[in-house]
């Protein structure tokens, strides 16, 4: 009787009988990937152009941080060279600016064969003619012409008032307008018909695994379902540009939940965050009680949220992002919803965000992860998210507090305005090992600083004494202050020495590792968080370690990103550690006892025993 009652269901749900469940075409539930965008306003010109060769070449690197890509529209358009946002051709032409069809494919597959798919931005909202307004191409794909014409753009299109233009006769528009194409009436069954062709000749022909809807506010979000539910995309994400939480939840809800939305309530959160210098603009009440993070991931849609900090368009808008923007990507990539990393964003900050990247996939943190807000104040947004594999807690905002429970040891990484502690070990993306997050470690370092001989001198740095499963340690190390503050030394760490003009031009290019904060002041025996400071970035700016003048060894430990300084005594007078009660001894910089010096080294002694040495 059960395998009856069985059988009888799974026909219900295939057929799609009433009361079957409907398929998801929107974004897959816990999902443990980050997406890049692979494109920023006119980024076909340039050296650093993201051509389909480019991001060919680049195949390694970025399947290794990234499990979704998003590219511009590839139909060639009426702008050409262009970005693709007036299309004129949807099958039967590939070939813009970005590259030909073949080298389209080739990126496709070459992404596809390495675990990372490829997305398009879709522009269906508009369309424009070949050489006037209206005179859409006629397209064939498996035997079946695909046209579109006058009948099908909105009757409020502006093309009606346009002389010597077929004049529109499709129904009002069920959107926004665009003023820059053709607004295409989607209730007409023909134009339903042409936008479901092209989605799945996207997936089935070319290869891409979804859709990124371009100008959503154009058309009415249930025909995205109609769509999808014809083509059946992995991926499908709409740009509901709004900042509105109940606008963004209303189109995801018109489409059947069959789309994922942009994060713009997130977005605009973070924005709001970092330019008031308040971190309590991160957080949102859910239900009206309960702290979460801003946005649509913080009740009912993390699933359907992708997060981002800027796009092609917001970075050249009034709308974008213009505070530190590693602490802003700390934010998105330590939460739940899809984060959507910036290409100018990756590029200038690799490292540390590969680090954040390997963090995530080793705890296995997801889209609808649970997230326990444990701060929320002006200089200090703090929470602990839980993954499949372990938990994270991630600082964003300048309070230098850290979490109950965890240590210094704990912490994956670093930098200005965040910081992450994690008990889930992390190397290369996944979990355990000794290799450092985010890649291997540098051959050479170099110690540079406030150096006896050598005051900060790019061409002159003491290389690591030794260097074993991501720790260096140097020896004997003699800090000698300027004149103008002698007690006091400063020093970092860099991976070319400048011995070419001694002006920094290859040592800011190089990677380097400094303080979390400016002049950061370390304790004597105590681990200091470090970070890292990409080259030709912010390499320039690299923050340094405040300590005292005295000999000392440093030992680097890259597995924790932490750098501990210890104080020597070498070549010191005899002691008489005989001594009852605890006392003082003193020494001078250079190792000669002296009493009760106003700077200097000491150690206490106890019971005949030196308990500790200090730099005071």
């Amino acid at each position: 009787m059960k395998r009856i009652v069985f059988a009888l269901m799974a026909s219900a749900l295939a057929a799609g009988a009433p009361g079957a469940l409907a398929a998801n075409y929107a974004w897959p539930e816990k999902f443990e990937g980050v997406m890049l965008q692979g494109f920023y306003w006119d980024s076909f010109q340039g050296t650093d152009n993201t051509k389909w060769t480019t991001l060919t070449s680049m195949a390694d690197e970025l399947s290794g941080n990234f499990k979704v890509i998003w590219v511009p529209n590839s139909a060639k358009a009426a702008s050409n060279p262009g970005m693709g946002y007036d299309p004129v051709y949807w099958f039967s032409n590939h070939n813009t600016a970005f590259g030909t069809e073949e080298e389209l494919r080739t990126m496709i597959k070459t992404f596809k064969d390495k675990g990372t798919d490829i997305i398009e931005d879709v522009v269906i909202n508009h369309r424009s003619g070949k050489s006037n307004w209206t005179d859409f191409p006629a397209e064939t794909w498996r035997g079946k012409t695909y046209q579109l014409g006058p009948e099908h753009i909105c009757s409020t299109d502006e093309v009606r008032y346009a002389s010597g233009q077929a004049r529109p006769t499709g129904a009002a528009d069920t959107g926004d307008d665009f003023d820059g194409s053709r607004d295409l009436d989607h209730t007409n069954k023909t134009v339903q018909e042409n936008c479901s062709a092209y989605c799945t000749f996207l997936l089935e022909d070319l290869g891409y695994a979804g859709f990124r809807y371009d100008m959503v506010k154009g058309y009415s979000g249930r025909y995205n379902k109609i769509y999808n539910e014809a083509s059946k995309p992995k991926y499908s994400v709409g740009e509901y540009w709004d900042s509105n939480y109940d606008a963004v939840a209303a189109w995801i809800e018109a489409t059947g939940k069959q789309s994922a939305a942009f994060d713009f309530p997130c977005k605009y959160a973070i924005n709001e965050a970092f330019a008031s210098n308040d971190m309590r603009k991160l957080v949102w009440k859910a239900n009206g009680t309960t702290d979460q993070p801003a946005g649509m991931i913080h009740f009912g849609y993390p699933q359907y949220a992708v997060t981002f900090i800027d796009n092609h368009d917001t970075y050249r808008d009034g709308s974008k992002f213009t505070g530190n923007v590693m602490a802003a990507n700390a934010f998105i990539l330590c939460s739940p919803g899809t984060p959507c990393v910036f290409w100018q964003h990756y590029v200038q900050n690799k490292q540390a965000i590969s680090e954040l990247i390997a963090i995530r996939n080793a705890v296995g943190l997801h889209n609808q992860s649970a997230v326990r807000v444990l701060r929320s104040e002006r200089d200090c947004y703090m929470a602990e998210v839980t993954g499949t594999k372990g938990k994270l807690v991630v600082k964003v905002g300048g309070s230098m507090v850290s979490p109950d429970g965890y240590t210094n040891d704990d912490i994956r990484t670093t930098g200005n305005g965040y910081c992450v502690w994690s008990k889930t070990k992390v190397n290369s993306g996944e979990g355990g090992g000794d290799e450092p997050v985010g890649g291997s470690y540098p051959e050479n370092l170099y110690l540079i600083g406030n150096l006896k001989g050598y005051q900060w001198a790019s061409a002159h740095g003491i290389r690591q004494d030794s260097a074993e499963n991501g720790v260096y340690t140097w020896k004997d190390v003699v800090f000698d202050g300027p004149s103008t503050a002698p007690e006091t030394s400063y020093f970092s760490f860099l991976t070319a020495l400048d011995t070419t003009d001694g002006l920094w031009t290859a040592a800011n290019a190089s990677d380097r590792y400094g303080a979390t904060v400016t002049d950061a002041p370390i304790e004597a025996g105590i681990p200091s968080p470090v970070r890292r400071f990409v080259g030709g970035a912010d390499a320039a700016s690299c923050y340094a370690w405040q300590t005292k003048s005295a000999k000392s060894d440093i030992k680097l430990d890259l597995r924790k990103m932490t750098v501990t300084v210890t104080s020597v005594l070498s070549g010191v007078e005899d002691v008489d550690y005989d001594t009852p009660a605890e006392t003082d001894v003193y020494f001078d910089l250079q190792g000669h006892r002296i009493e009760n010096p106003a700077s200097g080294i000491f150690i206490r002694v106890c019971g005949g025993k030196a308990e500790k040495v200090y730099v005071k």
